[in-house]
């Protein structure tokens, strides 16, 4: 009993631990965010046709270009300036106020934005209304306070408010979605959740921070979109990227096509998401620890990085070897075409977790924000000069698989170059 007395004693402690909480309590989150798509899936890949499946795709992922607008950054920037001043209620209700402005001003503007160019478009005029049921997805990302928690590591708080968001939606679409011509439902009720999920974590803010809030002066405002600056053009590149790519997509080929590449880059994007309650959970203890001290910093992520990549990876072996099997099940034998694809971008969860140990851990806490702004940039480039040809020449959607997974692998190894060039001489810690 007393080796398993040994092991439970600092098992329960490190349960205990806010960190472990958090970050929990982010995983249960991305887990609903992602598997509950995923859970409805395969009933709307057989109620709907491919086409109405393929344009609520194209839709989300053209309304992608504005929730990174909205988020600005703010994820990342306003985090780590949360979790510095957490001790101070008043400087806290200022941040809180003058991002939450900041926002809800960029949300308007999306919006004007957005109707302009589907109006203008004829491609996409027709489907006005399924563009703007998809915008409830930004409208929610404006009033989720994701941020605000992360930087006072009180994740947890959001649990269950969110859960409840996710699986309403899921109940609503079960119960009055049954035909290919309620496609337009279904659409509102997966973005509306957020909507539902933003208003219950603003509700909760009083329960959890002596703050309030604060009219924010114009200089306020504009402060918090300076400092998220380089962080949004990092973004918008990675954004550029990966929905643009969609977006080209739908234009090439059309609908059907989008709905095969959907189908194996939501299951990749359902493990990619897995990452990044990691990533938010340890990102403003990090940021915290490499102000105090950097060499602390540093031995943290030599020792921690490979942990965190590792599980990918056996996932990623796993939907290699599963492809076919993974897709039938899902969604049905007419979305064979997808098999290939899900091949193709199997590893990007990998890539993901290991970039993510350099770039946010590295890169973004240690201050390196311009030097990363290159990296993306860089990669938004090389994006367009590996898809052009790539597209007019095999299969669009293996084109734009290609053209991601060689991307997650070229961002992979830049961070990690950087990340070996600027601590190649700090000491390895000696083994106690």
């Amino acid at each position: 009993m007393r080796p398993l007395r040994r092991w439970l004693v600092p098992a329960n402690r490190l349960a205990r631990h806010h960190l472990v909480k958090n970050t929990a309590a982010l995983l249960l989150v991305q887990i609903s965010g992602y598997v509950a798509p995923l859970i409805v899936l395969p009933y709307l890949s057989r109620i709907l046709t491919t086409e109405h499946f393929g344009l609520i795709a194209f839709a989300t992922s053209f309304n992608w270009y504005f929730i990174t607008l909205v988020e600005y950054g703010f994820n990342l920037t306003a985090t780590r300036r949360i979790a510095i001043h957490c001790d101070n209620p008043k400087e806290v209700s200022r941040i809180f106020s003058s991002v939450m402005a900041a926002k809800a001003f960029l949300t308007v503007a999306g919006l004007a934005i957005m109707v302009t160019i589907v109006m203008a478009t004829p491609k996409l005029r027709p489907h006005f209304l399924l563009f703007c049921l998809s915008y409830l997805a930004v409208i929610g990302d404006l009033l989720f306070p994701l941020w605000f928690f992360q930087g006072l590591q009180k994740m947890q708080t959001l649990l269950w408010r969110d859960l409840c968001a996710k699986f309403l939606s899921l109940a609503l679409i079960f119960a009055f979605v049954h035909r290919d011509d309620q496609y337009l439902w279904a659409a509102g009720f997966q973005a509306g959740s957020t909507v539902v999920a933003g208003v219950l974590g603003l509700c909760t803010i009083p329960f959890v921070a002596p703050i309030r809030f604060i009219m924010p002066t114009f200089r306020d405002a504009l402060l918090a979109l300076r400092e998220g600056w380089a962080v949004f053009l990092s973004m918008a590149a990675m954004t550029l990227s990966s929905s643009t790519n969609i977006f080209i997509l739908g234009l090439r080929s059309g609908p059907v096509d989008v709905a095969y590449y959907i189908a194996a880059y939501r299951l990749t994007v359902v493990i990619r998401m897995l990452v990044s309650p990691v990533v938010t959970a340890l990102y403003p203890h990090i940021s915290h620890m490499a102000v105090n001290s950097r060499e602390n910093a540093i031995a943290f992520l030599r020792k921690y990085a490979v942990v965190l990549a590792s599980p990918f990876l056996a996932i990623s072996l796993v939907l290699l070897a599963g492809a076919s099997p993974i897709i039938k099940i899902l969604y049905g034998a007419k979305y064979v075409p997808a098999i290939p694809l899900l091949r193709i971008l199997a590893f990007s969860p990998f890539l993901l977790a290991f970039q993510h140990a350099y770039s946010t851990f590295y890169m973004l806490a240690f201050g390196y924000e311009k030097e990363w702004s290159r990296i993306i940039f860089l990669t938004a480039v090389l994006n367009f000069f590996l898809l052009i040809p790539l597209i007019y020449t095999i299969w669009p959607p293996s084109a734009v698989a290609i053209t991601g997974i060689l991307l997650d692998g070229f961002v992979a190894t830049a961070t990690y170059m950087f990340y070996r060039k600027n601590t190649s001489s700090i000491p390895q810690p000696v083994p106690a």
